[in-house]
């Protein structure tokens, strides 16, 4: 063997010793994020924005704590080409709950004229939740709404 091939062969072994370091030799995954945005919603005096999480969606998960941050808007103000703006008078978030696959968890919001938005926060897991309005005094149900469900922050 020349001196030529052996210089080969030593940069060969050495490229092939970097990659193999600089590879990863564990590939963790990426725990699941969720949250849910009811958007502005204008609930009427006498209604109630409900949140409702279930233990049926939670996959392998012992344990989930949500977050409900939630938006009071104040009346709202309108132009001539009807765009209403309203502006936040009050917010606020509770703390995680802890729920388990045997329980369920909700949140109301009681409607007072203006609008309302709840957003839903778990660190872990796959949620779903769903957004009912309510009538106050009967308990019917007048809507369901529909909550954007986004992987992330």
């Amino acid at each position: 063997m020349n001196y030529r091939n052996r210089i080969v062969i030593a940069m060969a072994l050495i490229i092939l010793l970097s990659v193999a370091t600089l590879a990863p030799t564990i590939s963790a995954q990426r725990r699941h994020r969720f949250r849910a945005d009811t958007g502005l919603v204008t609930l009427g005096v006498g209604q109630v924005l409900r949140i409702c999480l279930s233990s049926e969606a939670f996959e392998d998960q012992n344990v989930i704590r949500p977050r409900f941050v939630w938006m009071r808007y104040g009346p709202m103000t309108c132009n001539t080409d009807g765009v209403c703006r309203q502006t936040i008078q009050s917010q606020g978030a509770t703390t995680p709950v802890p729920v388990s696959q045997n329980e369920a968890a909700s949140f109301d919001v009681q409607g007072t004229g203006g609008g309302v938005r709840v957003n839903v926060f778990v660190a872990a897991g796959d949620v779903t939740g769903d957004a009912l309005i309510l009538n106050s005094a009967t308990g019917e149900v007048v809507s369901h709404v529909i909550m954007a469900n986004t992987e992330g922050d």
